[in-house]
């Protein structure tokens, strides 16, 4: 009976043990994801000569075509805050194939933030050519 106890108590612990473990992951996993995605977008429009927009809601980033079409989505769960507004709107990013900056309402660009359950924090930064780069930008003075 006692060695039944310890077991499942050892189980337990280590289980807890694990788990900001798995949360580290997690947002590291999320920050690869959406940097790829948004390198992939930047790309496109340079290659295709076209216009995509990002939106981001919710835990959720959908591109669009220029024309409002929708193309695909890529969940995040752990999207935290984005700073990335447009003339267009908010909390969103358009590549046009001469970069971000036409549509841009911050001069520089902006950046997406990504919380984990634990705090485990990363973040993207857009700048205006499109180019992304982990960490983010300072506020407008």
């Amino acid at each position: 009976m006692n060695i039944k106890r310890i077991i499942i108590l050892s189980i337990f612990f280590s289980s807890i043990g694990c788990f900001p473990l798995f949360d580290y992951h997690r947002v590291n996993s999320d920050f690869a994801e959406l940097k790829n995605f948004l390198n992939e977008v930047r790309f496109s429009a340079i290659q295709d000569g076209k216009s995509y927009i990002v939106r981001f809601e919710d835990r959720q980033t959908d591109l669009y075509t220029f024309n409002n079409e929708f193309i695909r989505s890529l969940p995040i769960s752990t999207l935290s805050q984005v700073n990335y507004n447009t003339t267009l709107g908010d909390n969103m990013i358009v590549f046009r194939p001469g970069g971000t900056n036409e549509h841009n309402t911050r001069v520089h660009g902006g950046d997406i933030r990504l919380k984990s359950w634990f705090g485990f924090s990363k973040s993207i930064a857009v700048n205006c050519t499109g180019f992304v780069s982990e960490g983010v930008y300072p506020e407008d003075n």
